[in-house]
Order: C-alpha cells, then structure tokens, then sequence
C-alpha cells in the first residue's frame, strides 16, 4: 500500500512534539489536500518559496518539508494578494503536501537546529538555554580554548560561508552558547549564562555594539547557514522510520554577499 502522508505527520508529531513549541508559533501540516495521499518523494527547504513549490512539482516531489512554516500568521483570505496564500494555492493545485517544524525542531535534541550546530562546531555538554520559557538555544564548551581567529575559521568552514560579521571582544572561544537563525533574544541570557562567546545567524548592530561592550564576542554566520544543516538531520529522523522514499534538496536562500 505505500506510506500515507498521515503516517509520516503522525510519525513527524510524535518524534518532533508540538510540546517543544513556543506559544507564538505555527507550524506542523501546512497544507493537505488529502492525508491519505501515498508519500513517494519528499523535498526539503528551509522556507517554502514559490520556487521551492515549482521545483517540488518539476521533480516529481508530493511532499515539502521545512523548517520556516508556510502559515505563520492568520490568512484573511486564500488569493493572490499575499506570498503564503500565493504558495498554498499552487500546493493545493498541484497536489503538494507542505509540513513544516519550526521552533520545535530548534529545540528538538539530536535532531533539531541546534544540536546539528553543536555537532557541526565541536561543541560538547551542550545544554538549553535562552529566555524564560523558550530555552532552545544550547550552550557548551570547546573541548580547549581556542583563539577566536581561529575558531572563526573553523565555523566558515562548518557551515559553508564565506564570510562572518563578528565582534572580536578579545577573549579565548571556549564557553559557546549557539542559536540558529535570529538570536538578537539570545545574547543577553548567553552573557548571563558565562558564555564567552555567541554564534547566531543574525544578531543586530546595535546589539552588536553592546556586546562589544559587555565583553562577549558574537559571530553572525548567516540566518540560512546555521538552519539549513538541520534539513539533512530530517532525513535520517525520516529514513530511520521510513524504507523506499525519495528524497531531494531546494536552496531557498534568496541573500548574496557581494
């Protein structure tokens, strides 16, 4: 008979639980014309982009997952005034399913945003932190300090970039505390926490300067850069459950440096 689609959100639930969510979010099935859809080949992105739904449908693919939901806010209407309402029509049309897990799967262990950081940046003992209620960021220690130069390096190459912003507050890298994506909420519970430094997708300028100030040094790597690796984490939670589905990859970074 297949894998339904149901199979694989029951599946996605139960190993990536709505529990781990903070209050403000939405995610989980974005669209879902018929839950009992056979499940063949999945596509993951980190954000569902009209480009993404074209190449899912180009590719053969009947399901997308990401990590930035669909719906975040409440539609008002189903048209093509707005980019969420636009990409749920085309799923719908072309028989694309769309689940996606947000701040659930930032604070999932093993699996999820953070954890695959940790993993990628040698960061051991990592435990959560953040502000009172949404604790999902992580912070750990380097297994020896290391010159801030060279950790640096060694997050460029991690993570594929090829360029930083950072704050060099001249200390040794060796208490990390870590958030993929938008960590301008993160510094200052990082800072309370004894972290030394804070590696983050974006933090800010001006928080940028207090930071400077307060003495901990930060390294922006890239909103996209440190989320993405966690797709690739999705597909072993997927294969380790599922046999026989299909799976591809979409680049919905629409930043350049140039």
């Amino acid at each position: 008979m297949g894998i339904k689609i149901r199979e694989l959100s029951s599946y996605l639930d139960e190993v990536i639980p709505r529990s781990l969510s903070c209050d403000w979010d939405n995610d989980g099935v974005m669209v879902c014309a018929d839950n009992g859809s056979p499940l063949h080949r999945i596509l993951f992105s980190l954000d569902v982009t009209m480009g993404a739904l074209m190449y899912a449908h180009d590719t053969g693919c009947d399901t997308v997952i990401s990590h930035h939901p669909l719906v975040f806010r409440p539609l008002r209407s189903l048209s093509d005034e707005t980019c969420s309402s636009r990409a749920a029509i085309y799923a719908v049309r072309n028989g694309i399913n769309v689940l996606s897990y947000h701040t659930r799967l930032d604070a999932l262990p093993e699996y999820g945003v953070n954890d695959t950081l940790a993993g990628l940046l040698n960061i051991e003992n990592a435990e959560p932190f953040g502000p009172a209620g949404e604790a999902i960021g992580r912070i750990g220690t380097l297994i020896s300090p290391t010159p801030f130069a060279e950790f640096c390096d060694s997050v460029k190459k991690a993570l594929d970039v090829g360029t930083l912003i950072t704050v060099d507050a001249e200390r040794e890298v060796h208490n990390v505390a870590f958030l993929g994506g938008d960590g301008k909420d993160y510094l200052m519970p990082a800072l309370k926490c004894g972290a030394d430094t804070f590696v983050t997708g974006r933090c800010g300028y001006n928080l940028d300067i207090d930071a400077g100030e307060y003495g901990i040094n930060v390294i922006e790597a890239g909103h996209y850069n440190t989320e993405a690796p966690v797709l690739k984490s999705l597909e072993r939670l997927i294969s380790r459950e599922f046999a026989g589905i299909e799976f591809d990859y979409y680049n919905s970074d629409a930043t350049k440096a140039v």
